[in-house]
């Protein structure tokens, strides 16, 4: 036979006989044409016996078009990764947390600090106080604000449906199961931190399973029989008293315990009276923006009446009464008692008609009130949005008993 040099250009199949070393995806010219190909020793009982070569590509043009096939690939890969990061991301920080009562600046330094610990983190306080703003907070400040923070709303997500969703599922591992399978939330949150909504909802069996997770450290996806380890820190909430729960075997003791870590108090709004006007403020420049309105202001009986109420909605009441003010607004540009709705201010529809002289003259005093506020004080500017000389506008003050 002819020697492999005369058979094939370029070859290095002898040196591959020689030396029995392999050489993988190496460039080779044949006949002004550049091909990759892969060279091997044969080896029977120890002894070179020979060398194999490979075409992997027949020239660089293919070569380039798998490379940048490949490349692309790649490429929406990583789009893809962060968009599923942003999705699952810290969205608030202690900054957006607004407030200087004593009673507020105590709870963000106890978050702060459970911030700088691993430990897991219940969070405490009725419907509308911000307990997930603490939860994007604290993970935002922790060792994991690199990591995913993933939310689920235990209430809102039916029994039956709750332990898929958390957990994930293989392929075919139900009837409606996506072909592919699914991931879970708790792999979601893998390397970050998982947000447990309405912890107290959780169906006792799924508390189980959720304790299983903080003890091993691993999920099962159902349909799986092969758990996977997960590193994950739990931030719960709940407007419920957990210890009464256990006590009447709605929730486990042992989970509980679990949970019970790093206990965070939130406050109500009747308890940070003194951040009433701040919020006021903040959330009528937020919702205003919103909505595509110019800044409005507020008036002083408004806040008087907001600093009066109970607010058994908290935060998330105020902001919806806001709202529904400032929807009403006209030209005055400002807040006044009659935009709040009767709840608020006490009134009451009254079937006893009134004298019109009385109608008149309350109708009188709220707009001299509300053009003073809305003209910040100043009276000269007052008689002119009011259209009266600055000795009427005098003379109603006194009148109308107006400081």
């Amino acid at each position: 036979g002819k020697h492999v040099e005369d058979v094939i250009e370029n070859t290095r199949m002898h040196v591959i006989v020689k030396t029995g070393k392999e050489e993988d995806a190496q460039l080779q010219s044949i006949k002004g044409k550049y091909m990759i190909a892969d060279r091997k020793p044969i080896v029977i009982n120890g002894e070179i016996k020979g060398a194999i070569g490979k075409v992997l590509f027949r020239n660089i043009t293919e070569l380039n078009f798998f490379y940048k096939k490949f490349s692309k690939i790649q490429k929406e890969l990583e789009d893809y990764k962060g968009e599923i990061q942003q999705l699952n991301s810290a969205s608030y920080s202690f900054s957006d947390i607004i407030g200087n009562s004593d009673e507020l600046l105590e709870t963000k330094r106890l978050a702060k600090k459970a911030a700088a610990t691993v430990s897991n983190v219940l969070l405490i306080g009725e419907s509308g106080t911000g307990k997930e703003l603490f939860a994007h907070s604290i993970h935002k400040n922790s060792s994991r604000k690199y990591g995913s923070f993933v939310k689920v709303n235990c209430a809102a997500i039916p029994s039956d449906l709750l332990e898929s969703e958390l957990f994930g599922y293989e392929k075919g591992a139900f009837t409606g199961a996506k072909k592919e399978g699914k991931m879970g939330k708790f792999e979601l949150a893998d390397g970050g931190t998982i947000f447990l909504d309405e912890i107290g909802d959780m169906p006792l069996h799924m508390q189980v399973k959720l304790l299983r997770v903080i003890q091993e450290k691993e999920v099962e996806r159902v349909g799986s029989i092969s758990p996977k380890n997960v590193d994950i820190r739990i931030i719960a909430a709940t407007n419920q008293n957990l210890n009464d729960m256990v006590k009447e075997g709605k929730f486990r003791a042992d989970l509980y315990y679990r949970l019970n870590v790093v206990t965070i108090k939130i406050p109500p709004l009747r308890d940070r009276k003194d951040d009433i006007a701040l919020l006021t403020n903040f959330l009528c420049n937020k919702i205003c923006k919103k909505l595509n309105k110019q800044p409005c202001k507020i008036s002083k009986q408004v806040l008087e009446y907001f600093n009066n109420y109970k607010w058994e909605g908290n935060i998330r009441q105020l902001e919806n009464t806001i709202e529904r003010a400032i929807n009403v607004i006209e030209e005055e540009n400002i807040l006044l008692p009659k935009h709040l709705p009767a709840e608020i201010t006490g009134a009451k529809i009254s079937t006893k008609i009134k004298k019109l002289e009385d109608i008149i003259n309350d109708a009188e005093r709220n707009a001299i009130i509300a053009a003073i506020e809305a003209c910040d004080g100043n009276k000269l500017k007052a008689t002119k949005l009011l259209g009266i000389s600055r000795t009427t506008l005098y003379e109603k003050i006194k009148k109308h008993k107006i400081i």
